[in-house]
């Protein structure tokens, strides 16, 4: 059986991926957080969310 990843550990993963695909910009809007694996952000009129799997830290992105 799987481990749930931490909240550390969770945090770790979105922000490699948010640093690598987005890179880090102070003119981002940061939404609350809906749950401890999701991040929500928004930029240059989009609303992006990047979710990590609890089991493996896999990061998928979803952009409105």
């Amino acid at each position: 059986m799987s481990k749930i990843l931490t909240k550390e550990e969770l945090n770790k993963k979105l922000y490699e991926y948010y640093s690598e695909h987005y890179g880090e910009r102070d003119t981002d809007e940061w939404l609350e957080p809906p749950a401890l694996n999701v991040w929500v952000f928004k930029r240059d009129g989009k609303y992006i969310s990047l979710k990590a799997h609890i089991l493996n830290g896999k990061v998928t992105e979803h952009i409105e």
